[in-house]
């Protein structure tokens, strides 16, 4: 079942566009949404958030039309964005106020215990917090709304890697229950290789990738070498060159030799080299 179901989704800027967006962000998985700065990530965020107005298209939430249940979509759903939508003036006591009031199950309990874990001040204004305290706290706020759907934009950029894997394990708890839905876009891909189940890659406000984790990593091979054969150049996706010879992403597996090093990729390998030059055609146009 999709926990949100994006139909023939445009988002027109006239210099940049969300183009023909056709997207299922499965429930009970964690979805990494990937790409470079500007590939359209926080638009299609902002979008399904409803801060984004779309010019054609459908959105469903849990099966549902945002006109046909406003309130209930609104409680169910909870987003750190990429930059607070909240005065950066407050103080943690009344931005637990505010949250507590505008949202049906905020839990006080929840948010008291993982301000604590965190260390996170009360009495601060949030403008005065640091950048990876602020990531921090707009995750709390988020998670403490017991929402079906959570939705994040870059929430672990800036943050120090051992509270880095204290947030990871905190979305991981979350999808333990399996009615919840989880979209997370970051550039730290490390993370979306402990915990994703699904990697969407965006480029140029399109979706160029939308695949299983471990049926990605699984299909493909990352090969370095310091020279390079015919039989490599003509099975190379993204090939790279660099001051110790060669990499590229491939499906022959059976790629050996002196100095050819065959391993199972990372999301940062295939990012990389799925952006390069044709490397992203070449993905399309396979059996993906």
């Amino acid at each position: 079942m999709s926990g949100i179901e994006i139909e023939n989704l445009t988002v027109d800027f006239g210099n940049f566009r969300l183009d023909n967006i056709n997207l299922n962000i499965r429930q009970g998985c964690i979805t990494g949404l990937i790409g470079r700065n500007g590939a359209g990530k926080s638009t299609l965020i902002k979008t399904i958030m409803r801060q984004q107005k779309a010019q054609t298209g459908s959105i469903l939430y849990n099966g549902k039309k945002f006109a046909d249940a406003e309130v209930e979509i609104l409680n169910s759903i909870a987003c750190v964005f990429d930059t607070p939508i909240f005065n950066v003036n407050f103080k943690p006591t009344r931005l637990l106020k505010l949250y507590s009031n505008m949202y049906q199950k905020f839990d006080v309990e929840l948010y008291m215990k993982l301000m604590g874990k965190f260390n996170l001040p009360h009495n601060l204004k949030f403008s005065k917090f640091s950048y990876g305290m602020q990531r921090k706290y707009c995750l709390i706020l988020a998670l403490c709304q017991h929402a079906d759907i959570l939705i994040l934009d870059e929430p672990t950029s800036g943050v120090d890697p051992f509270d880095r894997n204290e947030v990871v394990g905190l979305i991981q708890e979350y999808l333990m229950n399996e009615q919840h839905t989880v979209l997370f876009s970051t550039h730290i891909t490390e993370d979306l290789d402990k915990i994703a189940d699904y990697i969407v890659m965006m480029d140029g406000g399109k979706i160029i990738l939308d695949e299983e984790k471990d049926l990605l990593t699984e299909r493909y091979r990352l090969v370095q070498c310091s020279v390079l054969t015919a039989e490599m150049e003509a099975c190379a996706i993204g090939l790279r060159k660099n001051m110790f010879g060669y990499t590229f992403l491939t499906k022959n597996k059976n790629l050996s030799g002196e100095g050819v090093l065959v391993k199972v990729p990372t999301m940062e390998e295939i990012f990389v080299h799925a952006q390069g030059n044709f490397g992203i055609n070449r993905i399309k146009q396979s059996e993906l």
